[in-house]
């Protein structure tokens, strides 16, 4: 029996203000009042939460499991990280992060841009929710940047990336390796995990995962 179960949540084509505190879903519904408006396209972004259970203790957590470590470098990989700020510490690389629930990181990719982006300070406060910091994300998010909080989980932290660009492939192809009998990996659409029951899926239904929780296996190939 596999010791460890790593799962990847996914959201694409994410509209930021459906997810902000203040959102109001009739907005949704409105006519653009010109043709600029109607043509203009909108900017969408995706997501992408970290999460993982040790199935031995039956504890849960993006940390709890011993491959974690393997995980975050492979992260650091994937993102061609060349600096991060949790807006009071600066590091150079992801295995230098201290992580604690409450954090917020933006992350600068290697070749991004090199004007100097100014991010929002509210960005960085731990006492807000991320759907109170909605309005201060698209700045850094359209320059390129990543922005990645820090979730409280039951024993330890979780991890949740924001991004403007589609990035689930890098992660399919960094994670799938790690594949073993010891080792396993759910892809999972967000909009399918909805509820506290459906993301502890492994507590009641791990061999028969609910539609859209697809195991990855070494023979996984991406449609």
């Amino acid at each position: 029996m596999a010791k460890s179960l790593f799962k990847l949540i996914f959201e694409h084509d994410l509209r930021l203000e459906t997810l902000a505190e203040n959102h109001d879903p009739r907005n949704e519904t409105k006519r653009p009042s010109t043709l600029e408006e109607f043509l203009k396209p909108v900017q969408t972004y995706s997501n992408f939460y970290f999460s993982a259970t040790d199935l031995e203790q039956n504890h849960f957590g993006f940390n709890v499991i011993p491959e974690s470590d393997a995980i975050l470098k492979k992260l650091e990989k994937s993102l061609k990280v060349e600096s991060a700020t949790n807006g009071t510490d600066s590091v150079s690389n992801i295995s230098e992060f201290q992580f604690k629930p409450g954090q917020t990181w933006v992350i600068k990719p290697t070749g991004q841009q090199k004007t100097e982006i100014v991010v929002d300070q509210d960005l960085f406060d731990s006492e807000k929710h991320i759907r109170e910091k909605i309005h201060v994300m698209r700045a850094p998010l359209d320059a390129g940047l990543y922005i990645l909080f820090v979730e409280k989980a039951h024993h330890g932290y979780d991890l949740y990336l924001f991004s403007k660009e589609n990035i689930y492939e890098r992660f399919f192809e960094a994670y799938q390796p790690m594949v073993s009998t010891d080792f396993r990996f759910f892809s999972i659409n967000g909009k399918r995990a909805k509820s506290e029951r459906l993301f502890y899926f492994e507590t009641w239904t791990l061999n028969r995962p609910p539609h859209g929780f697809e195991e990855v296996f070494t023979e996984t190939r991406l449609r």
